[in-house]
């Protein structure tokens, strides 16, 4: 049996176990609301709610932890096969810390209020603002690349 097959099999019962607790998280939030005579579930109490959608917490970690771990496995599968993929995914992988680090540079750490009454630390606003500036760039940089290939094919033409 191929591999692709056995994956078939597998996210179609990862599927049906999904909607099986999807149904039970849902009529037993149906049921507390009614219960607490509430018109949305945000208004439970979380502990009330915890029970019923803790399976479907829990099956949703597990169906990420999996996942991450596949694609790590064939990435570096694939990796290990071509070393000239390699070197490139170094070079992207360096150039992604170069627009990180120019991001942290740029950025500036100000303790900052939020809505919640809790206070984001310098660091925490300094991170916020990296994480903003990388976007910034690699935005950018689609963008240009985007509108490159664009008038290459133009001019290809």
């Amino acid at each position: 049996m191929k591999i692709s097959k056995i994956l078939s099999y597998v996210v179609l019962g990862v599927g049906i176990i999904g909607a099986i607790l999807w149904y039970v998280m849902s009529s037993s939030i149906s049921n507390l609301m009614d219960q607490n005579g509430v018109s949305e579930a945000r208004e439970l109490p979380l502990e009330m709610a915890s029970p019923s959608v803790d399976p479907l917490y829990s099956l949703t970690l597990i169906i990420f932890v999996v996942t991450i771990i596949a694609t790590l496995i064939a990435v570096f599968s694939t990796l290990a096969k071509n070393p000239e993929g390699l070197k490139k995914a170094a070079i992207g992988i360096v150039v992604f810390i170069v627009i990180i680090g120019i991001g942290f540079v740029l950025a500036e750490g100000v303790e900052t209020p939020m809505k919640d009454g809790e206070i984001l630390s310098a660091s925490g606003s300094r991170w916020v603002g990296t994480g903003l500036y990388a976007f910034y760039v690699l935005a950018a940089a689609a963008v240009g690349l985007m509108f490159l290939s664009g008038i290459k094919k133009l001019i290809g033409k």
